[in-house]
């Protein structure tokens, strides 16, 4: 989601040749949080997925831009304590639990990395929104386990040494990429099928090429 950023920057300096745009993955934020649900909740986990592994570009074309984001699955943390207590979950995970959780995160019945190795985000459109300062909307397909889908993101471009941080969120349902809610104890205990995607990411130049 993180990509977006870099087009709306790349529309607004608007070059008559290519102009290049990358999101840096060394600092900023990138997680997904998903919530416990079901009659015995509280003997689950929230969960905290953390993106590392991702390349983000953008490209301005005279007045056109595009932009691509790929996210590595078997790239994706889930749990670190320090990620959970910046999301504001309560307690840590044991490395046990966690191990365990990964497992099930990156099978068959979760995002299934040996299958879809990667997570993508191919966007060729994006507009300021009018009633939001500094917000732009982009518009693209997003491919997740296998489905592709259209995705409308919001990101708001805050300039900072360099380039912008670009931040935002959005929210996803699993099940309608295939995946469903992981249940315990007969569905007492299982994730809601809701993801919240939460970024705040760092959009560099990344040269000018003639």
């Amino acid at each position: 989601m993180p990509t977006l950023v870099a087009l709306t920057l790349l529309l607004a300096a608007a070059p008559a040749r290519a102009d290049a745009w990358v999101l840096d993955p060394s600092t900023g934020s990138f997680r997904v949080v998903i919530m416990k649900e079901g009659a015995l909740r509280a003997l689950g986990h929230d969960h905290v997925l953390e993106v590392r592994d991702f390349r983000g570009s953008v490209e301005l074309q005279d007045s056109s831009a595009t932009l691509h984001l790929q996210i590595n699955t078997a790239g994706l943390d889930i749990d670190d304590a320090a990620a959970r207590r910046a999301e504001g979950l309560a307690g840590e995970v044991s490395d046990a639990d966690r191990a365990k959780i990964r497992r099930t995160m990156r099978g068959e019945k979760g995002l299934d990395v040996r299958r879809y190795p990667l997570i993508t985000l191919d966007a060729r459109s994006i507009e300021p929104v009018e009633s939001e300062k500094d917000m732009w909307m982009l518009s693209g397909e997003f491919s997740l386990h296998g489905t592709t889908s259209t995705l409308d993101l919001p990101v708001t471009l805050v300039p900072r040494p360099g380039g912008y941080w670009a931040y935002g969120y959005a929210r996803l349902r699993p099940s309608d990429y295939g995946i469903e809610p992981v249940k315990a104890l007969g569905g007492l205990v299982r994730t809601a099928d809701e993801a919240l995607v939460r970024f705040n990411l760092a959009l560099i130049h990344d040269g000018v090429r003639p």
